[in-house]
């Protein structure tokens, strides 16, 4: 009888194990290539993850290319915080990394995966696309809402260079009240490593003229960059999926099974 109960057990267990082998399989196989429809006067968009970016999290950028060919490239990174602040969860000051490229530069990138550009994580090496064309208009507001990131960035530095240089002390103490009030300033693009980081502002600035994107940025999103590229590729018929370059076996692994 114990034999038996102790088989029953071993079967309940492997199958529990099959099933959840099964549905992991299907989640993360769910995202191959596909291409769409390319009219020659549009400008695109390429939403972009690193996959072993950011300990293996993943890290987000925004490529937009205009009719010329020539990339935009947007990067959102702490700041204001360390990277121990960030983990406890504390907000604070953002850096929007902008990088341009040539219409030579922005082909070949999409083509290797390698950046090579001045800013946060703008030199390293990127791995899946979800990509679509779009107007010379749409084009025009994604930049639009850059701005804002921009201006903050601009503001913190004013203040910190403020505060580093000013020798009275009672002066110094101001700008340093500042710098700690621009870290709860409720207008600010604030940097929050859980819940407004690199992903979330790539998302956000996409979602300004996809209206997918901003149904599935305010309903459905997942916690990483991985994640996230992979469940809206899977929900999103009319963009695109590209590679790019070759991925090492590490990157696969990583792309293949994060889901969250």
């Amino acid at each position: 009888m114990k034999t038996k109960k102790k088989r029953r057990k071993h079967l309940t267990l492997y199958s529990i194990i099959a099933l959840a082998a099964v549905y992991l399989c299907r989640v993360s196989m769910g995202l191959g290539e596909r291409g769409v429809s390319l009219p020659g006067e549009e400008c695109m968009l390429y939403y972009i993850v690193n996959a072993d970016g950011m300990k293996g999290l993943g890290h987000s950028i925004l490529l937009v290319v205009d009719g010329e060919g020539c990339g935009r490239v947007f990067s959102f990174n702490g700041m204001q915080r360390t990277l121990g602040e960030s983990l406890l969860g504390k907000s604070g000051v953002g850096r929007m990394s902008i990088g341009m490229m040539t219409a030579e530069e922005t082909e070949a990138f999409l083509r290797t995966g390698d950046l090579k550009l001045d800013g946060d994580q703008l030199t390293d090496n990127y791995d899946m696309a979800l990509y679509r064309p779009i107007s010379p208009e749409e084009y025009g507001v994604i930049l639009e809402q850059a701005a804002p990131f921009l201006g903050a960035e601009e503001w913190y530095v004013k203040l910190y260079e403020n505060w580093a240089s000013e020798e009275d002390d009672g002066r110094r103490a101001e700008y340093g009240q500042a710098l700690k009030q621009l870290s709860q300033e409720e207008g600010l693009p604030l940097y929050q490593i859980y819940t407004f980081n690199c992903d979330h502002a790539a998302r956000m600035l996409a979602s300004s003229i996809d209206p997918v994107m901003r149904e599935y940025s305010q309903r459905s999103w997942r916690v990483t960059p991985n994640g996230n590229l992979k469940a809206f590729g899977r929900k999103a018929k009319e963009w695109g999926v590209m590679m790019l370059g070759r991925q090492s076996l590490s990157e696969k692994l990583r792309m293949f099974f994060m889901i969250f």
